[in-house]
């Protein structure tokens, strides 16, 4: 007897609550977890996001969070609704640097698919983006991807790069392990069979020569031993020297240059033509004894030094660049 009046009551009671619901709307919305900058969802490289717009339903804002482990160049890629057709959705997206600084902002339209975002991300910063709707509802994707910064990118014309560190050598500099320095001749002097190259010294024949051969210096290769004949010995060949030798020195007849004495000796590290007259640049100064006005010799031709700091000279030779460049000085104190 007391079944009917018990389901009775469980429709009565159902109904009642289905009426209630309706009436009340009390039907629970899905709660947005990114809606708010704190909670932004994070983006990473090679992983796509799927996400949605949909105002009407209370999910109006989205943000995203990017960051990386070092210094990079970013792509962020948007993408609303399906493949040829309109998405319906008209907002804006927004990219924030890490300061809060809007760094690009764009429109959404629903004609447009496809958003993209390029920008540089500093190590370890975070960047943020804002997508809101403002009318109609679409899901989106996100694509993410990143490439290594050229580090040589700030370098203007006319500087070389110096790499791994990305610095700018200037004229007159090098690059050497990863910095830029003067780029001056070599010192102390190069060794036997050595040759300045930037700065440094090195074998003029990488590796040494095989036997039978030896290294050409000028040639910078190895070269056949020439075999001379035996021939009747030559009488040396009385020479003069000029410039003069100084007080204290003797003329070597022999050799056409003064030695004995005191002198400064050196070696010429660069030499650039100047009018009719070539102005060198010797690897010795004031702390060797070297003064202006001084005389010296570049085999010989003579020359007076004009200008002195502690470690270097310079001086003016009526010779070609290619006379007097490396060869060795001699300037008497």
């Amino acid at each position: 007897m007391h079944a009917p009046d018990s389901r009775l009551r469980t429709v009565i009671t159902v109904a009642l609550v289905a009426f209630g619901c309706a009436a009340l709307s009390c039907q629970k919305l899905p709660h947005d977890v990114d809606d708010q900058q704190p909670k932004a969802l994070r983006i990473s490289p090679g992983v796509l996001v799927k996400d949605s717009l949909e105002p009407g339903r209370g999910d109006a804002t989205d943000w995203k969070d990017f960051s990386y482990y070092t210094d990079v160049s970013v792509t962020v890629v948007f993408a609303f609704g399906e493949l040829y057709k309109p998405h319906g959705l008209r907002g804006e997206i927004t990219l924030f640097s890490f300061d809060g600084n809007v760094i690009q902002r764009q429109p959404v339209v629903s004609e447009k698919r496809d958003y993209s975002f390029r920008f540089t991300a500093r190590q370890d910063k975070d960047y943020f983006f804002k997508i809101e709707a403002t009318k109609g509802a679409s899901g989106y994707m996100v694509e993410t991807k990143v490439t290594p910064l050229d580090v040589c990118s700030a370098c203007e014309p006319g500087t070389t790069c110096c790499r791994p560190t990305g610095l700018c050598c200037e004229t007159g500099t090098l690059c050497r392990n990863g910095a830029c320095v003067r780029a001056e001749g070599c010192d102390p002097d190069c060794g036997r069979g050595e040759i300045c190259v930037a700065g440094r010294c090195e074998s003029a024949c990488r590796g040494g020569c095989p036997r039978g051969k030896r290294c050409d210096v000028g040639k910078r290769r190895c070269v056949r031993k020439s075999v001379k004949p035996h021939s009747r010995p030559r009488l040396p060949r009385i020479r003069s020297c000029s410039p003069e030798c100084v007080s204290g020195q003797t003329c070597n007849t022999r050799t056409g240059q003064c030695e004995g004495g005191t002198a400064i000796v050196g070696r010429v590290l660069s030499a650039t033509e100047k009018g009719a007259a070539t102005e060198i640049l010797i690897n010795r100064g004031s702390r060797d004894g070297v003064k202006r006005g001084s005389r010296g010799s570049v085999g010989s031709i003579g020359f007076t030094v004009v200008t002195v700091s502690a470690t270097r000279c310079r001086a003016k030779i009526r010779a070609t660049p290619d006379q007097v460049k490396g060869r060795k000085v001699r300037i008497s104190k």
